[in-house]
């Protein structure tokens, strides 16, 4: 059994990584370094052991001799030579100390080559050799022979792999077994290949080193073992469901033989409460300038690499992660993402940057025009985050061990016009086209590559409230009233669930149908918007104090400029949108229950020079409360006339309101004041169904929920 052995498991490589930087290290470490060939590619080997070298075998038509460096431990004191035998004298066999150190950090180590000119010892005799190392100290350092070992650890097929959705995703790579099994194995044709850039080396099972591979890696052909597979036999005909929200965008898969599948971007974590389905509608970029070109670079599977861009989930941690920049990394993250294209039909100016590179600016122009022809996508086209965001959901998707996903069906806010929702849609498709295998369907293939509009966010939510409610038509049809209380509006939706008829049933195979009228929209009333308006009245009431330390926000379209507040402290700066998110999340508690919240006296805002300051903040809940309330009054008003009006249609005589159902979803609609008026407002035989989050112990509802919907 071989002493060394070798693996590319994350965990081993992480702790490589710490090891190899020499954290912490002290007497007697050694370390060992060479170049090495590892699938015929160039590699660097390094193994930090105590008191003991290893020696690599020699490389066959590399002549007689490996050169070899070694760094040794010595705490600052000078050191002379690196000698073969049982006392220091003027005619032991010596290697003289290295004047610069590449190995290790100078003084705290110093350094010796072994190489062939100067080595006094052959090479393949080294290995029986007795090395000691002498000081100018009162004691020889390593003066006990150094223990001389073979290293053994060698590189096998199995530790082929692709790296391409690691470094881009933050995904699990793809092993050897889907890369070079010869009946189920394969690189996807006109997929991108990243190999195995970094090996952790154990000895005996423990973490002794790591080999490192050299030069560019991001044009790695596949090794000779890498069989190349056709992408269409990996199509997966389910449909996957997308429902983009302004704050959350909830992805799901059904598979062909397999269980339904809530699919998360970005995780961070393990599914602790339903709400963590729901992916957060953001991108985060560390590096704009890098992501940017890398995104522009290529048009099929661009090196976006994870630590230059983060979405969803990821993107989020970086914004709301606790330390002292926090204001610096908000302004790095672009929320809301969906509600972009809102914001660049008024003409707002929106200003991309980086975290690691505040300098680097990119300003977002109006997209693409929605056209899907032979042209196909160009790599100067506009910026677009929608089309960035759906190019990681489409490689969470599009995952080798899980096959190829070709048919989406995307849900919107009710209230997009057909021109946005034109928009986003296409916007959707590029970016999901992207994370396809070049040359597998053209881009004006919409049979190949079918994304569809699945209409208004409120339908589907009402054929899953049925299900889950056990609503059903027993003879006459049932009255419905939908209202899903959204993030970037509220949707109304009346009609009524009727059975199928015979010719229905029989040669479509409905069981039963929804009929809806012209869906309706509140703008105004979005979760997010009414937070910002709520933000924006705690910015004002301390209004004197953020001109005084000229902190920007971003101010709400349905709310009046301040009286005193010029265009440098209302704008829409990066620094803007960071406090606007910053007391969005302040007050956030007033709209949506959030377990042991409380709302601290201090804040960090970010100036517009980009210093951060702390800000004393003082929140008077009562009069904020009442205008939240003002807010859902008015609402309920106009539900309540839409409803009138509806109810002429489909309510049934002599009692219109008898056996109306009325399904409150979306997350405004968890909130106890919205429910409360609503009830007030309606007659008491009205059926009122409203959903309740589960907790952590019913966590599972979800998923049963999802599985039976259809």
């Amino acid at each position: 059994m071989a002493l060394y052995e070798l693996s590319i498991e994350r965990a081993h490589v992480q702790e490589a990584e710490r090891l190899v930087s020499l954290e912490g290290r002290g007497y007697p470490t050694l370390v060992i370094q060479w170049e090495s060939r590892i699938f015929d590619q160039p590699w660097t080997t390094t193994v930090v052991l105590d008191y003991t070298i290893a020696l690599p075998p020699l490389m066959l038509g590399q002549g007689t001799f490996n050169e070899v460096r070694i760094a040794a431990y010595v705490g600052g004191t000078s050191t002379k030579f690196l000698y073969f035998g049982t006392e220091m004298t003027a005619n032991v066999p010596r290697v003289g100390p290295e004047m610069e150190n590449i190995v290790a950090p100078p003084k705290a180590y110093q350094e010796f080559r072994l190489e062939e000119q100067s080595c006094p010892v052959p090479y393949l005799k080294l290995i029986q050799a007795t090395p000691r190392i002498y000081g100018n100290g009162a004691q020889d350092y390593y003066s006990p022979p150094i223990k001389v070992e073979r290293y053994d650890g060698a590189a096998g097929p199995e530790l082929i792999a692709d790296f391409f959705p690691t470094i881009v995703a933050n995904l699990d790579s793809i092993r050897s077994p889907l890369l070079t099994d010869p009946h189920r194995g394969g690189q996807w044709i006109g997929s991108r290949f990243i190999g195995v850039q970094a090996i952790a080396i154990l000895r005996q099972g423990k973490v002794v080193g790591i080999h490192r591979r050299m030069g560019r890696t991001d044009k790695d052909a596949p090794p000779p073992d890498v069989r190349q597979r056709d992408p269409k036999l990996d199509i997966v005909k389910s449909w996957v469901a997308v429902d983009i929200g302004a704050a959350s965008t909830v992805v799901a898969v059904r598979g062909e033989r397999g269980a339904a599948e809530l699919v998360r971007i970005g995780p961070i974590a393990s599914v602790g409460v339903p709400a963590d389905y729901e992916t957060p509608s953001e991108i985060a970029f560390e590096n704009l300038a890098r992501a940017i070109k890398a995104w522009r670079d290529r048009v099929i599977l661009p090196t976006t690499r994870w630590d230059d861009v983060q979405v969803g989930f990821a993107a989020q941690r970086m914004r709301t992660r606790a330390g002292l920049d926090q204001p610096e990394r908000a302004t790095s993250v672009i929320t809301n993402v969906p509600m972009v294209r809102e914001r660049i039909e008024r003409k707002e100016q929106i200003k991309l940057r980086g975290r690691s590179d505040p300098d680097t600016s990119e300003a977002l122009k109006r997209p693409a025009p929605p056209i899907i022809d032979e042209e196909g996508i160009g790599s100067h086209d506009p910026f677009d985050p929608i089309e960035l965001y759906a190019y990681y959901i489409g490689l969470h998707l599009n995952q080798r061990a899980k096959g190829l996903h070709t048919r989406y069906a995307i849900t919107m806010p009710t209230g997009w016009s057909p021109e946005r929702r034109l928009s986003v849609l296409v916007a959707i498709r590029r970016g999901i086209f992207r994370s396809l295998p070049a040359g597998m369907l053209e881009y004006h293939d919409l049979e190949g590559l079918q994304v569809v509009d699945a209409g208004p966010s409120a339908i589907p939510f009402a054929a899953f409230a049925f299900r889950a409610f056990g609503i059903s038509p027993r003879g006459d049809s049932v009255p419905f009233c939908v209202i899903d209380a959204g993030a970037s509006d509220t949707g109304v939706v009346f009609g009524i669930l009727r059975s199928a008829k015979p010719d229905e049933r029989e040669q479509e195979g409905f069981d039963r149908l929804i009929e809806y009228l012209e869906p309706l929209s509140i703008p105004w009333l979005g979760g997010e918007r009414l937070l910002h308006r709520l933000a924006y009245r705690v910015y004002g009431a301390h209004e004197a104090v953020m001109r005084e330390l000229d902190l920007p926000m971003e101010r709400p379209v349905e709310e009046q400029p301040l009286p005193n507040a010029d265009s440098m402290l209302l704008s829409t700066s990066p620094e803007a949108r960071a406090n606007t998110q910053i007391l969005k999340d302040l007050v956030r508690p007033l709209l949506q229950p959030i377990k042991n919240a409380q709302i601290p006296e201090k804040i960090r805002l970010i100036a517009n020079d980009g210093t951060v300051k702390e800000v004393a903040i003082s929140i008077d809940r009562e009069p904020l409360a009442d205008t939240l309330q003002g807010w859902f009054n008015d609402a309920v008003a106009v539900i309540k006339n839409a409803l009138d009006e509806a109810i002429a249609k489909i309510g049934r005589e002599p009692s219109p309101y008898d056996g109306l159902h009325v399904l409150l979803g979306g997350r405004m609609g968890l909130h106890q004041g919205f429910a409360d008026r609503l009830a007030a407002e309606l007659p008491s035989v009205v059926k009122i169904h409203r959903f309740k989050e589960p907790d952590s112990a019913n966590l599972a509802a979800v998923l049963r929920g999802f599985e039976g919907a259809r």
